[in-house]
């Protein structure tokens, strides 16, 4: 099995038989919530712009990684949203009424939905830098199946440059019970975050990798993937782009 990628103190702490390693920084409610933290690039109010963007019409799917508050609010205004979400503690906010709308990774959207019925699909820069250059390119051709002719992607990306000059090497927070110590390290086209909590009771580290894309690259996987594509917002930290289905 590969190294877990650790860097620095987090890398010293991992190596020690007393703390844990997560391989899923979701599995704990801490990291999970200091990276939501961390990850929020507030240049773009999310909120006006799905107002302004979508149609209450629409049968809308936002795959990942969309706060309770904005899904609750959207649903309650009349907007026709579904959510893809695989970590169950993150959707523990969302109204009860709307949850019959969300999914996890297990299910097949096809099956349970049917084929094309999906008028724009919403992916945060926070899901497509899960992925690596060949799955993401995969995963633009997959969800191709949920569109319906003439269905729209929206696409938030972190603008590279931008995370590249602002990685946090080391800080600290004070959540609850214990203290948690993180920092952020740019290796070529990946941003590896690292994380480690001290409590009482425990010590754990934990790890995620993200990929570094430009829009340029998105628009040319667009194109392999029958998608054209442009740019709605172009800003210091983020740019929005909109990939249309096409053929």
């Amino acid at each position: 099995m590969d190294k877990p990628p650790l860097f620095g103190p987090f890398l010293r702490k991992g190596s020690y038989s007393r703390v844990q390693v997560l391989e899923n920084l979701f599995a704990d409610d801490h990291f999970a919530a200091l990276y939501q933290e961390t990850s929020i690039l507030s240049e773009v109010d999310e909120l006006m712009l799905y107002r302004r963007y979508l149609r209450k019409e629409d049968r809308v799917l936002l795959y990942g990684n969309l706060s309770p508050y904005l899904f609750n609010t959207l649903c309650e205004e009349g907007y026709d949203l579904y959510l893809v979400e695989p970590e169950l503690n993150r959707i523990t906010g969302i109204a009860e009424p709307y949850l019959y709308r969300v999914y996890g990774l297990s299910n097949d959207l096809i099956d349970v939905l049917g084929d094309g019925v999906f008028h724009k699909i919403i992916l945060p820069g926070t899901t497509i830098s899960r992925y690596s250059r060949g799955e993401l390119l995969l995963f633009f051709r997959n969800i191709r199946q949920l569109l319906a002719v003439n269905g729209q992607l929206l696409v938030t990306i972190h603008n590279a440059d931008y995370l590249k000059q602002h990685v946090q090497p080391i800080a600290s927070r004070r959540m609850q019970d214990c203290n948690v110590f993180y920092g952020q390290r740019v290796e070529k086209s990946r941003l590896i975050f690292n994380l480690y909590l001290k409590s009482r009771r425990e010590e754990k580290v934990s790890y995620l990798v993200e990929y570094l894309y430009e829009p340029e690259t998105l628009f040319e996987f667009a194109q392999l993937s029958r998608y054209k594509g442009r740019t709605l917002y172009s800003g210091k930290s983020v740019s929005i782009l909109e990939l249309d289905k096409i053929g």
